[in-house]
């Protein structure tokens, strides 16, 4: 078999939400996959800033981070992109005048709202973000930093409707659920950055599996030659799963590199 590109998701896919781990199984898995010639590559929203310690210590090829707006091969940045700091500005205007709450997501930090957040689950974020040392070279307000992408949570349609409509020309929301939506840089995505990094190997894109679990690996199941959901996943992966297999507990990384052949 050619050397194959696996692409992997982080959240719901190698790291547990139950058990906050990796397993053993998937580690040694993919080791193992890498031992017969193929590359293992981190495929993920998260910027490169808030990778788990655990993923950064293991020997994966490459990270595709923040939906493919910044990529790195055996530590050599491929691609590197942040919204210019004119446009970070106006985005946080317009999330301020429509009362819109969110955390803005950078390669060298996040960054919060300065005091509580109207709802909730946004304080929760900020708090574990703080016991993880994040979030804490500036806040939103300050409006001096880069960032790559931002989340937004709505409690309000109407104004958060207004807002994805008004960036729409630039900016992608990709709808999470729960009223979370994840807003990256149109042309930006987690396929984009499997086709640029496919292209810097001369490898086809025939090539590839993709490995996901949420809304936000749709793009990357769809541009893969060889898709993967896991045992707990968004429905709207069905249609580009060649393989559902068992949840993140249940070794599903490791069934799934053994029932493809790639172990």
């Amino acid at each position: 078999m050619q050397p194959q590109l696996l692409f992997f998701d982080i959240d719901g896919t190698l790291l547990s939400e139950h058990t906050h781990r990796i397993p053993e199984s998937a580690i040694r898995a993919i080791h193992q996959a890498q031992a017969n010639g193929h590359l293992a590559l981190i495929n993920t929203g998260r910027t490169l800033r808030t990778l788990p310690d655990e993923i950064k210590k293991l020997s994966f090829d490459g990270f595709l981070c923040g939906c493919g707006t910044r990529i790195i091969y055996h530590g050599q940045t491929l691609l590197s992109h942040s919204f210019s700091r004119e446009r970070g500005i106006e985005l946080i205007d317009l999330m301020e005048s429509l009362d819109i709450e969110t955390f803005l997501e950078g390669s060298e930090d996040v960054y919060c709202k300065r005091g509580l957040y109207r709802q909730n689950i946004l304080n929760q974020i900020k708090f574990s973000f703080r016991e993880l040392g994040l979030g804490l070279t500036a806040f939103i307000d300050e409006k001096n930093f880069n960032f790559d992408k931002f989340i937004i949570i709505s409690d309000d349609e109407a104004r958060t409707n207004q807002f994805i409509q008004t960036v729409s020309q630039d900016i992608e929301a990709i709808d999470r659920g729960n009223g979370m939506y994840e807003c990256i840089p149109r042309g930006f995505s987690k396929a984009s950055g499997m086709q640029l990094l496919a292209d810097h190997l001369n490898i086809s894109m025939d090539n590839t599996w993709a490995f996901g679990d949420s809304s936000n690996d749709l793009a990357m199941l769809k541009a893969a030659a060889h898709g993967i959901a896991m045992g707990e996943h968004s429905s709207v992966l069905d249609p580009y799963a060649e393989i559902i297999t068992d949840t993140v507990e249940n070794n599903g990384i490791a069934n799934a590199l053994k029932k493809a052949g790639l172990i």
